[in-house]
């Protein structure tokens, strides 16, 4: 008895045969090595393509860590008054009855050497109530701008508070 074990190929009838594929153990060998050279470079594009994706995740978690965010809130009162809660640290504004509105402004102060782009992003239940004069444009190096947030309190809004967070990037323009 031979020690040879039968090729599957070898043992198809010819007309079920894909032309393609050759019969002989040399053209099965030259197949599997085509194919063990296509995984390493699949493999290697795989990694490729984790590391890149890797990157950018990084690249947005840094931007995020260093865009300037702040509280924003405003509460609406059935009285026809204003109240107002002058404060730096967050975008504050104050009482607001039905119909009435209030601006707060941010100054932007570029200190690099390069322009800046930047994003404004409004979240939580008072980014409906409240509009910025800007949002994606760029900063120029070594300028200051600012920016106005106005709260616009509708008729049909609840008495309650409404608030938020404000987030601003300043992404360096390398394009």
């Amino acid at each position: 008895m031979s020690d040879e074990k039968p090729d599957f190929i070898k043992q198809m009838p010819a007309s079920t045969k894909p032309p393609h594929m050759e019969v002989n153990i040399a053209g099965q060998e030259k197949l599997n090595n085509k194919l063990e050279v296509t995984r390493v470079r699949h493999h290697r594009g795989r990694r490729v393509g984790w590391v890149i994706l890797l990157l950018i995740a990084v690249v947005l978690v840094v931007q995020y860590v260093n865009a300037a965010k702040y509280k924003a809130l405003v509460q609406v009162i059935a009285e026809d008054r204003i109240g107002v809660n002058p404060t730096g640290e967050a975008l504050d504004f104050g009482d607001l009855p039905r119909n009435k509105s209030a601006v707060r402004t941010v100054n932007l102060v570029s200190g690099g050497n390069t322009d800046s782009y930047i994003i404004v992003w409004k979240l939580g239940s008072i980014s409906d109530l409240i509009k910025v004069d800007r949002n994606y444009f760029t900063l120029k190096a070594h300028t200051t701008e600012k920016l106005e947030f106005t709260a616009s309190i509708p008729n049909s809004a609840n008495y309650q508070y409404y608030k938020g967070q404000v987030t601003i990037f300043q992404i360096p323009k390398i394009w």
